[in-house]
């Protein structure tokens, strides 16, 4: 049976002398497994769509459970990306990221939307790397059901105060009056600027997302703040991500 689904390919394996498996995020399946007969024979007509970070509209056959490439239209191919090491590093954990949350077969277009609008930006270079990161970071756990409640404070419900605290795992917000003595080890403080920040990346809409402006002292601690929030939530370190960090020095 022929399928045909928009899709962004994330990774790609080795099959045989010219196959490969590609783990494409589509629109109508979520995450799934293709099976690219031929893409690394010279002039495969599928060569250009079996890629990394090529988004197209895939045909495929489904077949024993699984799906074969057929053929395939090129809708975006992000190459400028590759030209520049720190966001094509940032692509992969972009790319790591989406593989390691998202449920096989699963759709969620709110996610697939957010990497393709990441990548955008990462192409034309028209947003800064580190907040890119941030947006990323910090909307995918909202798309994936881990938003935290930024709304005010847990015990006294204060929307805002010069300084609260983030709780980065339990995903909640406390003042400074109701702190207590609890281990900060966990915790981000947060000033009205950075709580902002965070408010507007969870809760926005995707189309506004994008036009956040974030003054560029705040950068690398929402960055900082995303990061240790997304660690900690998942319980997991990413390679992809410490390589980027090694290109940004």
């Amino acid at each position: 049976m022929l399928t045909t689904q928009n899709g962004l390919v994330l990774r790609e394996r080795s099959l045989k002398e010219n196959d490969k498996f590609l783990y494409i995020l589509t629109d109508g399946s979520g995450l799934i497994e293709v099976a690219a007969k031929g893409v690394k024979k010279q002039n495969a007509k599928n060569a250009s769509v079996s890629q990394p970070f090529c988004y197209a509209k895939y045909c495929l056959i489904e077949s024993g459970g699984g799906f074969i490439l057929n053929s395939a239209e090129p809708i975006r191919t992000f190459f400028n990306i590759s030209r520049d090491m720190a966001r094509f590093s940032l692509a992969n954990y972009f790319a790591e990221t989406a593989l390691y949350v998202m449920t096989e077969e699963k759709p969620n277009n709110e996610v697939l939307r957010l990497i393709l609008n990441c990548l955008h930006f990462l192409d034309t270079q028209s947003r800064d790397i580190l907040l890119l990161k941030s947006i990323f970071e910090f909307r995918l756990m909202s798309e994936i059901g881990l938003i935290p409640n930024l709304l005010g404070c847990c015990d006294c419900l204060k929307y805002q105060a010069p300084l609260m605290q983030f709780d980065l795992r339990g995903g909640r917000l406390f003042c400074e009056n109701c702190i207590g003595n609890r281990s900060l080890a966990e915790m981000e403080p947060l000033d009205t600027k950075l709580l902002h920040y965070l408010r507007y990346i969870a809760l926005t809409d995707m189309k506004q997302l994008f036009s956040m402006n974030v003054q560029k002292e705040y950068l690398s601690t929402l960055s900082r703040i995303t990061e240790r929030y997304c660690e900690i939530q998942l319980g997991k370190k990413f390679a992809t991500l410490d390589f980027f960090k090694t290109m940004m020095g």
